[in-house]
């Protein structure tokens, strides 16, 4: 029972250190582990051992979240996905103005390189950002036709599931293949 309790608190560990120290830091504590086994009891060394690792393991997480390079890419998403709402409210006031059809597919088309724009400034801020704007924006869209009480049209609400997220994901491909022209 011991053996797969140590092997599986190992492998969390080594998870969450960093590659550069992870070899010597666990070359320590085994041989710090196997020396308390041959000075004492197995099972208090075990003790010793999950304690350490345990101990370490909060402060190890918060650094790897600190740094990790997901929650700026989550800024950049979330910084144009707000972007994009601004824009298409902008948008729908002002064709909402001028005419009386509130479902206008014209404003499904003046946001279309809109956000292929955004998607494109997004994916320049951060690698990756454009994927989770398109996600982000795929996400929302299913959440609003399942649970919105508001009455769109059917083709309204397809056209919106599709535009959006590949407007993003247009967006997040136009940086590569401005590399790959160069």
């Amino acid at each position: 029972m011991r053996r797969p309790v140590l092997h599986v608190a190992t492998w969390i560990f080594s998870w969450l250190v960093p590659k550069d120290v992870r070899e010597p830091l666990m070359g320590d504590l085994a041989e710090e582990h196997a020396l308390r086994v041959k000075a004492g009891s197995s099972s208090a060394a075990l003790k010793w051992y999950l304690r350490q690792i345990f101990a370490s393991i909060p402060p190890l997480l918060w650094t790897r979240l600190t740094r990790a390079a997901w929650l700026s890419t989550l800024g950049v998403a979330l910084l144009a996905y707000f972007a994009v709402g601004v824009v298409q409210l902008t948008i729908r006031w002002a064709i909402s103005s001028s005419s009386a059809t509130v479902y206008n597919p014209l404003d499904l088309i003046i946001i279309f390189p809109v956000v292929v724009l955004i998607g494109y400034c997004a994916e320049r801020l951060r690698r990756k950002a454009a994927i989770l704007l398109g996600t982000m924006m795929l996400l929302a869209i299913t959440a609003m036709t399942v649970w919105a009480t508001e009455s769109a049209p059917l083709w309204y609400r397809i056209a919106w599931f599709f535009v959006g997220p590949a407007a993003a994901f247009i967006g997040g491909v136009l940086p590569s293949v401005r590399r790959a022209r160069s």
